[in-house]
């Protein structure tokens, strides 16, 4: 058991696709089917239904798993009925190894749709596909580049993985290589040096940095100083440090600079040069303007109190505000003591009105003159607080020359923290001194500066020790690419075997499919069809993830494309040879090929020839295959093993049922069903008298008019009475009469006044039909249809040879003539 092989025992659709109602296609009897139909009647439904029941991700390949650009997701799996109907969309399948059968279901709504155990045990067979589609084989050949081609080729040969350990190493091999090629760091660290030398030197170079750092940053304060590497173990670096200790134990520029910051923060005069104005700026002259705007705000305050001395009444005076206002009856009694308003001092109610006001405006020059002493307050305090803490400062500056002018800061100091007890110092004598230093700091600033610019030890060291730094920098780089170098060559060398194997494997692969590809290519396409061949890029290619499909199109034309000489039907054959080529090799532990709709671009030979293909080659598969094309659907007909194969077509399809079979029939259960759910049935009743007179049309063998071409095979259930009728009369076999019908039963047939009723729109009041005729109606046609019933054997089988002019019993050792069945015979059951 372990080497036989799985095929397909039943397939079953419910809401899925075309197919609403559920479809159960049995392959225990005849292993293989082929179905015809026109297009559009839901006969891909079934190679689709396949497709998702071995599908990984639970959709098909063309739909996707959402809605996105072309694709329509998994919502279009489900018939657009389902729900209506309640049916659950879902997918069946039972598959047998030897005798033993396991079945397995897949959902096809919902996030969840996992692979039943046994559809995923097969996927694991299927080397390569089983489905094969017309409308994919020309893209593959014409469409597709070699890189397309290759990726297509590795997924039937489940050759993923070891593609993606090529795409993973080509895109590693991508990304160290622009790594290794990057200049960014060497250009970032010669920008650097470009701004360190003030573009003296563009790009580093150790002999040319060396020299500027001696020349320019040394040469100006020693000439006698030099380095002789840019290293802080050299000696005249060791010289440079401890000369910035010695230049910074002095008081030197920034020192200087730093001092005469420090005093113009305190104490500073400006001459304005257009009108002499002497200007004086610091936190001095702040305190002192701090001071008098104070002293003036708390005049302004005392002066406004006296006047608003009654501002404990403004809330009163608020209350009393609208019971005078102007246009409002003022009271005639005064609202807090009652006292009449011509006997107050006011005297009236205008009186009143105006002292409000007045009283009112006093208040509010109060306010102001309150607020704006609170903010002189506040800015004085402010002031108080950044004078105290620059003044200590200046005096850190200050060296033992200047001992009296530190002695003057800190009484100036003492007075500004007690000026609310002693009031504002008199800041003269500490402003002279000030003056005098900072005219005494500018002279040195300027006799160091014209003496040696803008050269410091300090400053030389900072330069020296930023041109070390980027030396290390330039160097660290340089050892950093030397090794992604040697990385890249050792990855390419292990690239190189690792590739190696994969393009052995894939060509090993590709190597089999040769013979039997072009086998299957000359068999379709005759015996001198040009050779084809799947060939890798060379060896020495660094991109071996390409694949190029070439023929031998003539003596001087060997190794070209297929789309430049070939014609469409051999394009769509080198394709087709391919995939069958493929799966005939590969997929041996579960021999299943679906074919939906591969003829497109053929003529009459090559499907006759592709038939042939299919019987000789494929003996012992499981096949299905879908066409469109009749004529190739007979030669497969004509020339596959009927003990094998199942021929079927499809009739219609009808959107509230599904796919209509040749050989599918409406039966009483389903009839009985409808009613059961209080629905009409009036439409399964009339395609089941249509599928029950074209039964005994094709039977008797009848005659039929031709129909139009646009509706060639389209009979309708009035002709296909009148033509029995017809046959039967000029046969002289007159049927029983039906017990309650008045005319002749096949006669009510052509009308149809029941199955009408309930399936066409009335305009009438009451004109729907009803269940009950619609019961009895059925009875009536099944007790016709019982007329038809062999005396002899009770068979109801017929034929009716070319030879003879009335039908015969079908059953071989029966053949009797055709007679009806007596009324009396059918009512006794027979």
């Amino acid at each position: 058991m372990a080497d036989e092989p799985y095929f397909i025992q039943t397939l079953q659709l419910d809401g899925f696709r075309a197919y609403l109602q559920p479809k159960t296609f049995d392959f225990g009897k005849k292993r293989c089917l082929a179905i015809f139909a026109p297009n559009g009647n839901g006969k891909s439904s079934l190679i689709d239904a396949l497709e998702f029941i071995f599908s990984k991700d639970g959709t098909l390949d063309r739909l996707g798993i959402r809605t996105i650009n072309n694709q329509a997701g998994v919502g279009a799996l489900v018939h657009n009925l389902a729900d209506e109907a309640r049916i659950a969309a879902s997918v069946a399948i039972c598959l047998a190894k030897g005798k033993v059968v396991e079945c397995g279901s897949r959902p096809a709504v919902g996030g969840r749709r996992p692979i039943p155990p046994i559809a995923a045990t097969v996927r694991g067979c299927f080397v390569v596909s089983p489905i094969i589609r017309g409308y994919t084989l020309r893209t593959f050949v014409e469409d597709h580049t070699p890189e397309q081609r290759y990726a297509d080729v590795a997924g039937w040969l489940q050759l993923g993985p070891l593609v993606e350990v090529q795409k993973n190493l080509r895109a590693l091999r991508a990304q160290l290589k622009a790594t290794v090629e990057d200049k960014g760091a060497l250009r970032h660290i010669d920008g650097l040096v470009k701004r360190e030398t003030g573009n003296v030197l563009v790009a580093w170079n150790d002999h040319n940095v060396l020299a500027h750092a001696n020349e320019v940053v040394l040469a100006p304060l020693d000439k006698g100083l030099a380095l002789k590497s840019l290293d802080a173990s050299d000696d005249a670096y060791a010289k440079l440090v401890s000369r910035v200790d010695a230049e910074e134990r002095q008081v030197g520029l920034p020192a200087l600079r730093q001092m005469r910051q420090s005093v113009a923060n305190l104490w500073t005069c400006t001459v304005r040069e257009s009108n002499g104005e002497r200007i004086l700026t610091g936190a001095i002259p702040d305190f002192e303007a701090a001071a008098a705007a104070l002293e003036k705000a708390e005049k302004a305050e005392a002066s406004e109190r006296g006047k608003a001395a009654t501002a404990l009444f403004q809330a009163v005076w608020k209350a009393a505000e609208p019971l005078f206002a102007d246009g409002v009856e003022s009271p005639e009694t005064c609202p807090i003591c009652a006292t009449p308003l011509g006997e107050t001092i006011a005297g009236s109610a205008g009186g009143v009105r105006a002292h409000l006001a007045k009283h009112q405006t006093e208040l509010a020059d109060y306010v102001g003159a309150k607020e704006a002493l609170d903010r002189a307050a506040v800015a004085m305090n402010r002031i108080q607080i950044r004078l105290t803490s620059v003044l200590p400062g200046v005096a850190g500056l200050l060296g033992e020359a200047q001992a009296v002018l530190k002695a003057d800061l800190e009484t100036y100091r003492e007075g500004v923290e007690a000026w609310t007890l002693v009031g504002v110092p008199d800041s003269g004598a500490l402003t002279t001194a000030l003056g005098e230093l900072l005219a005494n700091l500018d002279k040195q600033i300027a006799e160091i500066e014209a003496k040696q610019g803008d050269h410091t030890y300090v400053k030389s060291k900072g330069k020296i020790d930023r041109l070390i730094e980027l030396q290390a920098d330039w160097a660290r780089e340089q050892r950093t690419q030397a090794e992604l170098e040697k990385l890249f060559d050792g990855l390419a060398a292990q690239a190189a075997i690792v590739t190696a194997e994969i393009r052995g494997k894939v060509q090993a692969m590709l190597d089999t499919l040769r013979a039997p590809m072009n086998e299957i290519y000359r068999q379709i396409q005759g015996p001198g069809a040009p050779s084809i061949r799947l060939e890798l890029p060379a060896e020495d290619d660094t991109n071996q993830q390409r694949l190029n499909l070439l023929i031998d199109f003539a003596m001087n034309r060997t190794g070209v494309q297929p789309g430049g000489y070939l014609s469409d039907s051999q394009i769509h054959s080198v394709g087709l040879a391919l995939r069958m080529a493929a799966i005939w090799q590969f997929n041996r532990r579960a021999p299943i090929l679906a074919l939906d709709d591969i003829v497109t671009s053929y003529d009459a030979d090559h499907r006759r020839a592709i038939a042939s293909l299919i019987a000789t080659r494929f003996g012992g598969w499981q096949m299905i295959v879908t066409t469109h094309d009749e004529r190739f659907f007979l030669y497969l007909k004509d020339q596959l093993e009927a003990s094998d194969w199942q021929f079927t077509r499809i009739i219609g399809l009808d959107p509230e049922f599904g796919p209509r079979f040749s050989d599918h029939q409406v039966s009483d259960e389903m009839i009985e069903a409808r009613w059961a759910a209080g629905q009409s049935a009036a439409n399964e009743m009339r395609q089941a008298e249509e599928e029950w007179l074209l039964g005994m049309c094709r039977a008797f063998g009848v005659n039929v008019r031709i129909r139009p071409l646009e509706r060639a095979y389209a009979y309708e259930r009035s002709e296909l009475a009148v033509a029995l009728a017809s046959f039967l009369r000029d046969a002289k076999l007159e049927p029983p009469a039906v017990a309650g019908v008045k005319n002749r039963f096949l006669t009510s047939l052509q009308q149809g006044v029941i199955e009408n009723f309930g399936s066409h729109f009335q305009d009438g009041p009451y004109g729907d039909g009803s269940i009950g005729d619609e019961r009895a109606r059925w009875e009536e046609f099944k007790t016709f249809q019982r007329h038809f019933t062999c005396p002899k054997c009770r068979r109801s089988k017929f034929q009716r040879p070319f030879t003879l002019k009335k039908p015969i019993c079908a059953h071989g050792l029966c053949e009797a003539q055709f007679e009806f069945l007596p009324a009396a015979a059918v009512l006794r059951g027979y």
